[in-house]
């Protein structure tokens, strides 16, 4: 059936702002740039261009955690506008914050009161200001590719820190981010150094019209 709930030019529009924000070259602070420029728009943005990786995590962690769902504690990384939180507390999850370097991003996430702690920081070679073993659990959900892909080892090193342990850290995106080498080699890094275990990993097709997703699902050791 043919898509009448946005005109073509809506479409178009949608379609332009995702290009805007995943083209290649850029630093961080350029991204980051981008991203409060395109804040108000971000969500309408999403739901034309038909990406359900917030959606699956939301199932991911309601599959993964059947059980006093309302007590766990979770660290949201790469926040955004609050999409993933949005469909983690339909499954029940209450203590959610959010980590995210784009002030007006977070600004659309208070807006909805969508996390109980707003972190403006970005994840690359710095240290959170986050407690150890602070989370049950923490996801990435759809990083910046251009971010994502050349993330440095301190970076999850940080998630690793801040996670308790026997905790989880569940990351989704486009398929072909995760066979970029830096991300493939610094994931691998840390299961060889015995600071988290793969402990399972999922495909999940058309998770953006015409793109597969792929979930790894770490446990903390």
């Amino acid at each position: 059936m043919e898509n009448t709930r946005f005109t073509e030019e809506e479409e178009a529009e949608g379609r332009r702002c995702f290009q805007y924000l995943v083209e290649k070259g850029l630093d961080n602070a350029a991204i980051i740039k981008r991203f409060d420029t395109i804040a108000e728009k971000y969500d309408k943005m999403q739901d034309i261009i038909g990406n359900n990786l917030p959606k699956w995590m939301g199932e991911s962690l309601a599959a993964l955690y059947t059980r006093n769902r309302q007590t766990v504690k979770i660290l949201d990384v790469a926040a955004g506008t609050g999409l993933a939180s949005h469909e983690m507390r339909k499954h029940g999850f209450l203590h959610i914050d959010g980590l995210e370097p784009s002030v007006g991003m977070l600004e659309q996430a208070r807006k909805k009161n969508l996390y109980e702690r707003y972190i403006c920081d970005i994840l690359a070679d710095n240290s959170l200001d986050i407690s150890d073993a602070t989370y049950t659990i923490v996801t990435v959900v759809g990083l910046s590719s251009e971010i994502f892909s050349t993330l440095p080892i301190k970076a999850f090193e940080e998630l690793v820190r801040v996670t308790k342990s026997g905790g989880h850290i569940l990351m989704n995106h486009f398929d072909y981010i995760f066979e970029r080498d830096v991300l493939r080699a610094n994931l691998s890094s840390l299961e060889n150094c015995g600071l988290w275990k793969l402990e399972d990993k999922q495909i999940m097709p058309e998770i953006k019209k015409g793109i597969t997703g792929h979930l790894h699902i770490y446990k903390v050791l």
